[in-house]
């Protein structure tokens, strides 16, 4: 507890404000008296701290777009080629800059459109800096309207104490194509694990998509690609069958502080595409001088999308589902979430922030699409409402003891307290009741994903969840290999769904909770082209088996 405390105090201390940038001095000396390196790191903090959106202007020859063409995002570096490009900003002119196309399921997108790329000025240019980084990326924010929230929630973590790279804007023009507003981040690489670390010669493994650490991750710096003993140290501590033993194998191979800090700080932003919830989105990194793991996390664009989400949900990550299982990790888990809340998610800091940064990217949208700075605008007071609702159910759900769900003596559980959750699309939900019961409905006429949601918490045991549904028109997307209606958990999918116009279906969902307590989010589906679809409330419940 002394240890916990102490680790957060010292951040909160050093940090003039909660959303200042890290900065390795306040009274650093004259550039003409700095190291080149030091010279490197105070460009940096200058570009993060003055928030200002560069023009970034990338050109490519037709060979090497021709080679980008090929670019997809399920097989790794064999679908990643890398090419040569000029790059302008301002007055300046980089040459010789390595790009490649990133982004996996929902980000990626072809050369041809609005990619993603990484820009690594360094690969081919020995000593050649981007406003003192050796790497950055672009990312098209397609998940993200507002463009703000990697940059938000980096701020979040890094005032939790979790090395977070730091985030800006600017605008993309590809071979003379205007492409609009970036988010601009600083890339994953020893120069990042420099401002962290004394010693940035550890191993930095890449967490790569819905892989565990047990997967044969990437390691993208370290002396010996094929040696990952680290993470098989770690795999073997979160492995140990006694609770007990567990945390202390844990304490000697992982900054077990540094990622409690990011698994709660990951579910208060609902981060559920992240290592605790999904095991994506995360690079590991070796702390030699201390012999210990430190997870950091990535892929911030998907945030605070359910402001009621549980604050014990299912953990996919195996690391974080060791550590939570246990009655001694779970209650460090919940203490720190509990000084978070109170020293670091401050929700009028955070709205102010985000005010602020719209502010600066605002007048950009504008000035390229007058409708889009409308439909921006809104998104923003949308992310603000939830930020506070989050805030408000994480400090409701941290004063009220978690209790079993009940089950009567046959095994069942009646569910009750639903509520609607909008993925996209501009959908319609309602609760009525007719002659035959209640009804849960939700129509998208135009498209889109919604639900009907419930957490409840449960003990380990197999369970199924079932109930009744009918369709009304209801029209699959061909692209979504998910469409239709379904029951299912958050967290896992299933491809068998009720589709086209039916009457009453009974649909079921079989689940396992595998260790100790877990809050499990109940979903009653619909993902569609178009249609209705309506539950029978009364017929859902939950069977103990």
């Amino acid at each position: 507890m002394l240890r916990a405390l102490t680790f957060l105090q010292s951040w909160l201390l050093v940090l003039p404000a909660l959303f200042i940038a890290h900065a390795r001095s306040a009274t650093a000396p004259s550039p003409a008296l700095q190291s080149p390196k030091a010279a490197q790191a105070a460009a940096a903090d200058t570009f993060f701290k003055d928030g200002r959106v560069l023009n970034v202007r990338i050109e490519i020859s037709q060979e090497g777009i021709s080679k980008l063409r090929r670019a997809g995002w399920g097989g790794g570096d064999s679908q990643r080629p890398r090419v040569k490009a000029t790059v302008r900003e301002s007055d300046k002119i980089y040459t010789n800059v390595e790009v490649h196309i990133k982004g996996a399921a929902g980000s990626f997108r072809p050369i041809d459109a609005n990619p993603c790329l990484t820009l690594n000025f360094d690969k081919f240019a020995k000593g050649q800096r981007f406003h003192g980084l050796q790497k950055i990326s672009l990312n098209n924010s397609v998940q993200d309207p507002t463009f703000l929230t990697e940059r938000i929630c980096r701020q979040l973590f890094d005032a939790a104490g979790v090395p977070a790279p730091r985030a800006g804007h600017a605008t993309l023009d590809l071979n003379g194509r205007d492409l609009g507003l970036y988010v601009l981040t600083e890339g994953f690489n020893k120069q990042f694990v420099g401002r962290y670390f004394k010693n940035n010669k550890g191993n930095l493994y890449d967490g790569g998509f819905l892989r565990e650490i047990t997967d044969g991750l990437e390691k993208t710096s370290g002396d010996d690609p094929q040696d990952q003993s680290d993470l098989q140290r770690l795999a073997a501590a979160a492995s140990e069958p006694d609770p007990v033993k567990r945390i202390a194998s844990l304490e000697r191979v992982l900054d077990l502080d540094r990622f409690i800090s990011l698994i709660a700080m990951e579910v208060m932003t609902w981060h559920w595409d992240g290592y605790a919830m999904k095991k994506n989105n995360y690079r590991v990194y070796h702390d030699l001088d201390t012999d210990r793991m430190v997870f950091f996390p990535h892929g911030l664009d998907q945030m605070f999308w359910e402001p009621n989400g549980l604050i014990l949900p299912r953990m996919e990550g195996g690391v974080a589902r060791a550590v939570v299982q246990t009655p001694e990790g779970r209650r460090r888990y919940l203490e720190r979430m509990s000084q978070l809340l109170t020293n670091v998610f401050k929700v009028e800091a955070i709205t102010n922030e985000v005010r602020r940064i719209e502010a600066q990217i605002h007048p950009v949208i504008a000035r390229r699409n007058p409708a889009a700075a409308n439909y921006h605008a809104r998104e923003v007071t949308a992310l603000c409402e939830r930020i506070a609702q989050r805030a408000q159910s994480i400090r409701k759900q941290l004063s009220t003891p978690t209790l079993t769900q009940k089950f009567d003596s046959t095994g069942v559980a009646r569910l009750n307290g639903w509520r609607s959750k909008t993925d996209s699309g501009n959908l319609n939900f309602s609760q009525f009741a007719d002659g035959n019961g209640r009804k849960l409905r939700i129509a998208a006429p135009q498209g889109g994903i919604g639900s009907w949601r419930l957490g409840v918490p449960l003990p380990p045991g197999h369970y199924r969840f079932e109930g009744r549904a009918k369709t009304l028109g209801v029209v699959a997307n061909p692209a979504d290999p998910y469409g239709g209606v379904c029951l299912r958990i958050s967290g896992q999918r299933i491809s068998q769904r009720l589709a086209g116009t039916a009457d009453w279906n009974n649909v079921t969902f079989e689940f396992d909770v595998e260790e100790s307590m877990t809050d499990v989010v109940l979903v009653a589906e619909l993902r569609a082209a178009r249609g209705e679809v309506w539950f029978d409330q009364d017929s859902l419940r939950l069977v103990r088996k």
